[in-house]
């Protein structure tokens, strides 16, 4: 009995110490690993679906992020959906609601506008991201140019920065005898250049004008934070600053004749580039994206001039130089997303680290934007002024009135108030006061209806 005791003490043992060595590992015998990010397994790639208004080419600059992003991630595949394959963003975004409402999974949404982002942390589409900046030690004050904040939450990460500034026709310039404006210049100034540049050749506007709503007050989006909004939240509509540009539009058109009328503008539905890119204007206040969508592209836009730049113009003399607007696009994090850490670890990477990558200047402030503009441009500094344009956007008086304490998912519909408020007082022949008056009640029935 004493040997058997033994004996079944000792088979006892065994069998407790093979399951301690057993403990942590699958049915094939390999140590489990820790999770990673909320995912499976190290051993098993975690697939992030990425969803932007791109076609998906190897060529597109948020592919070249992702294609960086894969190759260098051992745990963290990004899936690109193309929702849209004519680059309509605003096609892709009605798609986009559509999946949202229906439950479909959705990771990471690239955004081409600040607007777009607001509506849609309005909506409850997307996740904030501060938990994520805070556990990365973050702070997106200090690293991005601007920051979308709804409810005091950041929603997004800054890819590319679209720097605003005004290009020039250098032919045109040096028949009219013009110098490249500077940091000094004002929208008066800008005004008499115009003129000057439409009066030295035939068939010639001094400056174009598209149906953007920022053409509405380029000064609203650079003086003040919200070009729509006071930071008391009640309407910009009326600051002096609409007055003065609706009256410049209309004296541009109507007395200088040195601006494409809104009329033929809307009548032509034309691109954007059109009509500067074919020598018929000499002029046009434009953002960054102007680089890669037409004044390098040669295929689209041959050409026989070189374009140079200046500075937006000031308000007035009292302003500061250097006042940019800075518009972008952004990646944002979406509510549906199951990984989500995983999805952060691409925008992090592709907004930061892989930023100089994309082929466009980043919205990452500490990246090195004049190496970057130096790659963009390439060989064909024979088209764009490379070391003006560098000034131009990288000048130490280069800065924007910065992110707004106001947010409201309805920002865009303001924006298309002040569209309207334009179009009614060039279209419709009206007074001032009347386009002021029809912006105001409009703005504050949009305000009323989202309490």
């Amino acid at each position: 009995m004493k040997k058997a005791s033994i004996f079944l003490f000792l088979s006892l043992m065994l069998i407790l110490a093979a399951c301690g060595n057993n403990a942590g590992k699958n049915e094939s015998g390999t140590s489990k690993p820790e999770n990673q990010a909320g995912q499976n397994s190290s051993a098993e790639k975690v697939t992030i679906k990425l969803y932007t208004n791109a076609k998906g080419d190897p060529g597109e600059p948020m592919m070249k992020l992702v294609a960086a992003f894969n190759e260098q991630n051992d745990h963290i595949n990004v899936e690109h959906v193309a929702l849209v394959q004519n680059n309509d963003s605003r096609e892709m975004l009605q798609k986009l609601d559509v999946l949202s409402a229906s439950g479909e999974e959705v990771d990471v949404v690239l955004l081409n506008n600040e607007g777009f982002v607001l509506e849609r942390a309005g909506n409850g589409m997307l996740y904030p991201l501060d938990e994520f900046f805070t556990a990365s030690n973050i702070n997106p004050d200090n690293e991005y140019y601007r920051n979308p904040i709804f409810e005091g939450k950041h929603y997004a990460a800054m890819t590319d920065a679209s720097f605003w500034f005004v290009a020039l026709n250098e032919t045109h310039l040096k028949e009219a005898g013009l110098a490249v404006p500077g940091f000094d210049w004002t929208w008066d100034d800008f005004r008499e250049y115009s003129k000057k540049l439409a009066a030295s050749g035939e068939n010639r506007y001094g400056t174009y004008f598209h149906t953007f709503g920022e053409y509405a007050n380029l000064i609203a989006y650079t003086d003040f934070k919200n070009p729509q909004l006071k930071e008391d939240g009640t309407l910009l509509f009326d600051d002096p600053s609409f007055e003065y540009w609706f009256n410049l539009r209309r004296a541009m058109e109507v007395e200088d004749k040195s601006v494409k009328p809104l009329a033929d503008v809307l009548a032509a539905k034309q691109h954007w580039a059109t009509d500067f890119m074919n020598g018929t204007t000499s002029m046009l206040p434009i953002a960054g994206y102007a680089l890669d969508e037409a004044f390098l592209n040669t295929e689209s836009y041959p050409r026989d001039f070189k374009i140079t730049f200046a500075p937006l113009p000031r308000s007035s003399e009292a302003a500061e130089p250097g006042l940019t607007s800075i518009s972008g696009s952004f990646l944002t994090m979406h509510k549906n997303s199951k990984q989500k850490e995983a999805a952060f670890e691409f925008i992090k990477f592709a907004t930061m680290e892989g930023a100089e990558l994309s082929g466009r200047i980043p919205g990452w402030k500490k990246a090195d934007g004049k190496a970057v503009l130096a790659k963009i441009i390439g060989d064909k500094s024979d088209l764009v002024d490379n070391q003006v344009l560098s000034s131009v956007l990288f000048d130490e008086r280069v800065h924007t009135a910065g992110s707004s304490t106001v947010s409201v998912a309805y920002q865009q519909q303001l924006k298309k108030v002040a569209e309207a408020g334009i179009n009614k007082y060039l279209l419709d022949n009206s007074t001032y006061e009347q386009a002021e008056k029809y912006m105001m009640d409009e703005g504050q029935k949009i305000i009323a209806a989202n309490p």
